[in-house]
């Protein structure tokens, strides 16, 4: 698994940008209505970097299999060791464990970063993601 202190991570964000074009215009899971540029990409990327929090990608088979990132909770001073969680797969690799391992990943390396509270904001749409979705992150726990 790559992390944003690796230096191939902003190489693989063409690969970040398609997977989120499928969840954009197939799913209500973005709350968004338009994919982002790859420009877009390389800023969310930069910005959370220059934040010190975690951007993590899986590469399987030589492509982007999936990606997570911590991103700030709400801008108020009472929530700066809080942040929202966002893991993504590609389609071809969902139900193979991976999305589980990226959480993992991804709350280990946001307490590394001196968080301590992480927020998933699910939606909830009765396919076959959801409940293993909401599984996962009600399972995931800090460390102390």
């Amino acid at each position: 698994m790559k992390s944003s202190s690796g230096q191939n991570v902003p190489e693989d964000l063409a690969g970040v940008a398609d997977i989120y074009v499928h969840y954009v215009l197939n799913t209500v899971a973005t709350f968004e209505v338009e994919p982002p540029s790859a420009e877009r990409w390389l800023q969310r990327f930069e910005d959370l970097g220059a934040r010190g929090l975690p951007f993590l990608v899986v590469v399987a088979a030589d492509e982007v299999a999936g990606y997570s990132y911590a991103a700030p909770w709400r801008p108020k001073p009472s929530n700066r060791h809080v942040a929202e969680d966002a893991v993504y797969l590609s389609p071809k690799y969902v139900g193979r464990g991976l999305g589980t391992k990226l959480l993992e990943a991804l709350v280990k390396a946001s307490a590394g970063c001196g968080l301590r509270q992480m927020i998933a904001v699910i939606a909830d749409t009765g396919d076959d993601a959801s409940p293993p979705c909401i599984a996962a992150s009600a399972s995931s726990t800090w460390a102390d």
